[in-house]
C-alpha cells in the first residue's frame, strides 16, 4: 500500500523496545538517567523531571530504552491517569499489580508476583531461622536454601518443597512474624504490611491454574471501598516491600491531560511528593513538555513542592544536523542524507516526531512520482516524418499485409477505406506525405476506384490518397500541381509492385 513506508510510526508506547533507534539522539539525557537509576538497591531514590521543549522530542522513546537496559534489576511501573488527569493511590495500586501480574514464559501460569512473594517470604524467614525462633533440623542448610534458592524453597505447588508446605500449615503464626520483620526493614506500619503478607500468601498458595486467584486478589485489595487514606497506606506498604528486592521506578508519562487542569496537577505533585517521603528507595520520573509544566504545574505549586518534583532535571534538546541524518538513517539505512535534502525543514521543525512526519510526506511524494507512467514520445509532424522516410525502406513501418491471391484479383482495384488516411504501401505513403499538401478541411467524399489502365490525360484524384486531414471536394487540381513525370514514375512503381501490366 502507498501509505506503508519506513516513516509511518510516529508514536511509541512505554514498555516496548523501539524498532528504530539512533544512538546520538538524546544521548546525554540517556546517560544521566542511566547513571541515576543504576544505583544499588539500598540507595535512596530520586524524583526526576524529564522535560522537553515540546511534544515529539522522544521522551517515551528514551524511557523505553532505559527500561529495556535496566529491566533485569529494576521494575518500571507506568502510571496511567484515570479520566486523563487523575493519578492517585487506587490507580497506582492497580498499575503496580497489573505490572506484577504479567505471566512468565513457560511457567505453567505463574507470574512475576509469584516470584516476588517467594523472594519476600524467603528474605523475611532468614533472620527467624538464623536466631532459632523457627526450629530447623539443619539450620545452615536451610539458610543456604533461603538465600540461594528462594523461588524453589517457597514453591507452594511442588510436593518436595518442605519449607513451603510447613509455612502453609503454620501461616497463622508465621505470617505475623514475617509481617513484623518486613515492616522493620521497610520502616512502615505493621498493619498494612501484614495486609499484603496475607494477600500475597493467598495468591501464591492458590494453584496457578485456578482462575479465581486473580479475582480473590482484587477483592482483597478493593473490597469494602477503602478510603483514600487507607489506600495510600497500602500503596506505600506495597512499594516499600518491593523496594527491598529491586529498584522500583514509577514513570508518569503522557500527561497532556493535565495541561488545562491546574488542580489535578497540584494533586499529582502532592501525591508524588508524599509517596517519595514514605518510600525512601522509590524512584519517580515525571515526563512533561515545557508547555504543560508552565501552564498546569508551576502556577499552583509552592516553591518546596516544585523543588521536590525537580530534584533532578533532565532537559531534551533540539536535533542537530548530524542527529537528523542519524535519525533518518535508522529508518532507511544509507539514505538519510538524501531524504533530509527533500524534507521541508520549516514544516519538520527540530524535533524527532516532526522530522519523521515530514520525511514520510517526502517519501510518499517521491514514491508517487516514481509510480507515474512515462510520458509518451512527442508525435512527429506528418511532413517532417515524410522527409526522413526512404522511398523503399528495408522494413515497413506498418505491418505488412498478406499478398492478395492473383487468381482472386479482378480488373478493378478496391477503393481505399476512409478510416485509414494513409496507404500501407511505402511508395504511395512517401508520395502522399511529400507531394500532396492538405487544403481546407471539407467533408469526405466516396473514393472512386483506380483503373488498372490509365491514359496519358488521366489525373490522380486527391481522394485516392487519403491524407491525414480531409481534403477539399473542389474538382480543381490541388496547388501546387504535381509534376506529371513524378506521377508517372510513381504509377509505374505501383504496377511493378502489384503486377498491373504496362502502360
Amino acid at each position: 500500500m502507498a501509505s506503508e513506508h519506513p516513516f509511518q510510526m510516529l508514536f511509541e508506547t512505554l514498555g516496548r523496545l523501539p524498532i528504530a533507534h539512533a544512538d546520538s539522539v538524546n544521548r546525554r539525557a540517556y546517560e544521566i538517567l542511566y547513571d541515576i537509576l543504576s544505583m544499588p538497591v539500598e540507595k535512596p531514590g530520586r524524583c526526576i523531571l524529564l522535560r522537553a521543549p515540546r511534544a515529539g522530542h522522544g521522551k517515551t522513546h528514551l524511557l523505553s530504552r532505559v527500561q529495556h537496559h535496566l529491566g533485569a534489576s529494576h521494575e518500571f511501573i507506568p502510571l496511567h491517569p484515570a479520566f486523563g488527569c487523575q493519578i492517585d493511590a487506587a490507580t497506582v495500586i492497580d498499575d503496580t499489580l497489573r505490572r506484577l501480574l504479567r505471566p512468565l514464559p513457560a511457567s505453567g501460569g505463574l507470574c512475576v508476583l509469584d516470584l516476588v512473594t517467594r523472594r519476600l517470604f524467603s528474605a523475611a524467614l532468614q533472620p527467624l531461622v538464623g536466631s532459632g525462633e523457627v526450629p530447623c533440623q539443619d539450620r545452615d542448610a536451610a539458610l543456604v536454601a533461603l538465600q540461594a534458592r528462594p523461588i524453589e524453597t517457597f514453591d507452594f505447588h511442588h510436593p518436595n518443597a518442605v519449607t513451603a508446605h510447613w509455612a502453609r500449615e503454620n501461616f497463622e503464626v508465621l505470617g505475623q512474624r514475617l509481617s513484623v520483620e518486613l515492616a522493620q526493614r521497610c520502616g512502615l506500619p505493621v498493619r498494612e504490611v501484614a495486609f499484603w503478607v496475607d494477600a500475597l500468601f493467598r495468591f501464591a498458595s492458590t494453584p496457578a491454574e485456578n482462575p479465581a486467584r486473580l479475582r480473590i486478589l482484587s477483592d482483597t485489595v478493593h473490597g469494602g471501598n477503602p478510603a483514600d487514606g487507607l489506600l495510600m497506606e497500602r500503596l506505600e506498604a506495597l512499594l516499600g516491600m518491593l523496594s527491598l528486592l529491586m529498584r522500583v521506578v514509577l514513570v508518569a508519562d503522557e500527561l497532556e491531560g493535565f495541561s488545562t487542569d491546574e488542580s489535578a496537577a497540584l494533586r499529582l505533585a502532592a501525591f508524588l511528593g508524599s509517596l517519595r517521603q514514605s518510600v525512601e528507595r522509590l524512584d519517580v520520573i515525571l515526563s512533561l513538555n515545557q508547555d504543560v509544566w508552565e501552564s498546569a504545574f508551576l502556577p499552583r505549586l509552592s516553591g518546596g513542592l516544585a523543588d521536590r518534583l525537580s530534584e533532578v532535571v533532565v532537559e531534551l534538546e533540539p536535533l542537530t544536523e548530524e542527529e537528523m541524518v542519524a535519525l533518518l538513517e535508522s529508518r532507511v539505512p544509507g539514505l538519510g542524507t538524501r531524504v533530509l535534502s527533500r524534507v521541508d525543514r520549516n514544516a519538520a521543525g527540530n524535533h524527532a516526531r516532526g522530522l519523521v512526519r515530514a520525511a514520510g510526506v517526502a517519501w510518499l511524494r517521491a514514491t508517487a512520482m516514481d509510480s507515474q507512467p512515462a510520458a509518451p514520445l512527442p508525435v512527429i509532424e506528418t511532413q517532417a516524418l515524410a522527409a526522413v522516410l526512404p522511398e523503399q525502406p528495408s522494413a515497413p513501418l506498418i505491418e505488412k499485409q498478406p499478398e492478395p491471391d492473383p487468381s482472386a484479383q479482378t480488373m478493378e482495384e478496391p477503393s481505399f477505406q476512409p478510416e485509414y488516411p494513409v496507404s500501407s504501401d511505402p511508395v504511395l505513403q512517401a508520395a502522399t506525405f511529400a507531394d500532396v499538401e492538405p487544403a481546407t478541411p471539407q467533408p469526405l467524399q466516396p473514393e472512386p476506384p483506380i483503373s488498372p489502365v490509365l491514359g496519358k490525360q488521366s489525373e490522380i484524384q486527391a481522394s485516392s490518397f487519403q491524407p491525414e486531414h480531409p481534403v477539399s471536394s473542389d474538382p480543381a487540381p490541388l496547388e501546387p500541381t504535381p509534376d506529371p513525370d513524378r506521377v508517372d514514375d510513381l504509377l509505374r512503381q505501383f504496377r511493378e509492385r502489384y503486377g498491373r501490366g504496362s502502360l
